[in-house]
């Protein structure tokens, strides 16, 4: 075999690797826009009897608005899991007054508020090691979100984790009610790989392709 041929065979068995990564991104990735009433929204989140769903709790007005939104649903059935951020007392006291028996997942805080964005990148980078860690055994149905940045991690990890077909989570990521005229960094960075995407302001919905609109939910 000539020196040319050589390098040719060389160059076409490492592109296979990522020709297969690539092939595998356009399977996973949800390009489409979703349009559904609230009532299919709803009966989405419940997939069957005996499913498990996360919820993440992003503490202060993020646990508030996350806890009124899963009032309004019926998750009885489901095996359900709060993940919360390290120190976030206030979230824990909320779950465990209606359920003291809640399973709780604990993960680092990606950055705190008031943090600026270039302190925060270690910070995110060890959130998400300890997360990829801890979430390596769990393999919810659904992940549902609302922010703040710590949940970040969470959604690309598992979103990580799916490329390689060790999970097959949906996230669904719902804007919060403060962000009215633009979404939120976590909204932003978290879109592409979201499989629904809901805002809560018009002005939102029109603005982005992908972003799913049946008025305020709380």
């Amino acid at each position: 075999m000539s020196l040319e041929s050589y390098f040719c065979l060389i160059v076409f068995l490492s592109s296979i690797p990522i020709i297969s990564l690539f092939i595998r991104l356009i399977c996973i990735l949800p390009f489409t826009k979703i349009s559904k009433s609230i009532n299919d929204s709803k009966k989405s989140i419940k997939p069957f009897k005996g499913s498990k769903i996360s919820i993440f709790l992003g503490s202060g007005g993020h646990t508030g608005e996350m806890l009124k939104l899963i009032s309004k649903l019926d998750i009885s059935d489901l095996k359900t899991t709060w993940i919360y951020s390290s120190g976030d007392l206030s979230s824990i006291n909320q779950i465990k007054q209606h359920n003291q028996n809640a399973h709780l997942i604990e993960i680092p805080r990606a950055r705190k508020v008031g943090q600026s964005y270039l302190t925060s990148i270690p910070t995110t980078l060890y959130s998400f090691l300890i997360s990829s860690i801890t979430l390596l055994n769990h393999n919810p149905k659904i992940l549902l979100l609302n922010g703040p940045g710590t949940c970040i991690p969470i959604a690309y990890i598992l979103f990580f984790y799916k490329i390689f077909g060790l999970n097959n989570t949906k996230v669904i990521y719902i804007e919060s009610l403060a962000r009215v005229n633009k979404l939120s960094l976590s909204g932003r960075l978290i879109m592409p790989i979201a499989d629904r995407f809901i805002v809560q302001w018009e002005n939102l919905y029109h603005q982005y392709n992908r972003a799913e609109y049946y008025g305020i939910l709380l």
